[in-house]
C-alpha cells in the first residue's frame, strides 16, 4: 500500500518591531507528519459505477473504420486536417440533404485536432482523443470581403485544416484561391462549416462573428466523424491518408 504523506511545517519565531528597521529572526523549526490518504477504495462507490464504466469502456474499444496508414498532424497541409476537413463536408452536406450544395469550404484550427489517428483499427475512444471536446458544427455566411480575411488569416498561420478550396500561399497572404473548381469572387458570398469555437470568434477569427447567417447544425464534430468512419465502412471502404496539394507555399 503505497502512503501519501504531505510534510507540514509548523514554524515559531520571535519576532521584534520595536522599531521599523528591526529584522525578523526564525529562531525555531519544528515539523511532524499527518497521514491524509491511505489510498483505500470505497467498495461501495466503486459497486455503483462499475458497470457504467464497464459499458463506455466497451464503447470506447468499437472498431468503426479501417485505415490504410495514420493519420498525422503536420505544418502547411497535413493528412488529418484533409481528412478532418473532408469528414465534415461529407457528413454536413447529408445534414442539409436537399440543401446539400450549400456549403463551400470547411475551416478549421490546428489545435482543435487534438491527437492523431492510427494505423488499421480505428476505435470510437480514437476519435474521442482527437475530438475530446463537445464542439458543435456551425455554418456561417460569410461576404466575400471576409471571405478575403479569412483566406489571409489562414496564409497568416502559415496554413490551417481545410476543405472544399485549394489556395497558395505567397508570405502573409493567399492567392490563386479556387472553391468549389472556381476561382475566388470577392463579390459572392460562401458558407463556411466550421466549429462553434471558432464561429464565436475563437483563435482571433474575428470576421465569423460577425456573419451574415448562422446555422447550428446541433451536431457534436466528434460525433461527426464518427458518422463518417461508419458511412466509409458501411461503403466496404478503408480510410487513407493523403496530401492532395490543397495548400501551397510560394516559391
Amino acid at each position: 500500500m503505497i502512503t501519501y504523506k504531505i510534510k507540514i511545517f509548523f514554524f515559531s519565531a520571535l519576532i521584534s518591531l520595536y522599531a521599523c528597521q528591526q529584522k525578523t529572526l526564525v529562531t525555531n523549526i519544528s515539523e511532524t507528519h499527518i497521514i491524509v490518504n491511505e489510498n483505500k477504495v470505497d467498495s461501495t462507490i466503486y459497486n455503483t459505477i462499475s458497470p457504467y464504466k464497464k459499458l463506455q469502456d466497451e464503447k470506447m474499444k468499437t472498431v468503426i473504420a479501417r485505415s490504410e496508414d495514420a493519420f498525422l498532424k503536420a505544418d502547411v497541409e497535413s493528412t488529418l486536417g484533409n481528412f478532418f476537413c473532408d469528414a465534415v463536408l461529407f457528413e454536413t452536406k447529408k445534414l442539409l440533404g436537399a440543401d446539400s450544395a450549400l456549403v463551400d469550404i470547411a475551416v478549421f484550427n490546428k489545435g482543435g485536432l487534438r491527437n492523431a489517428l492510427p494505423k488499421g483499427n480505428i476505435t470510437v475512444g480514437n476519435v474521442f482523443e482527437l475530438m475530446p471536446f463537445d464542439n458543435e458544427l456551425v455554418i456561417l455566411k460569410l461576404s466575400g470581403s471576409q471571405v478575403k480575411d479569412m483566406l489571409n488569416k489562414i496564409a497568416e498561420k502559415g496554413g490551417i485544416p481545410i476543405g472544399g478550396m485549394t489556395l497558395v500561399i505567397n508570405k502573409t497572404m493567399a492567392s490563386n484561391v479556387i472553391i468549389k473548381g472556381k476561382s475566388f469572387d470577392e463579390t459572392k458570398d460562401y458558407w463556411i462549416v466550421t466549429s462553434d469555437y471558432l464561429a464565436n470568434g475563437g483563435d482571433n477569427y474575428t470576421f465569423f462573428k460577425n456573419a451574415k447567417e448562422r446555422k447550428v447544425m446541433n451536431a457534436l464534430l466528434r460525433d461527426v466523424i464518427i458518422n463518417y468512419c461508419k458511412d466509409i465502412t458501411q461503403q466496404g471502404k478503408t480510410l487513407k491518408p493523403t496530401l492532395d496539394g490543397r495548400i501551397q507555399l510560394s516559391k
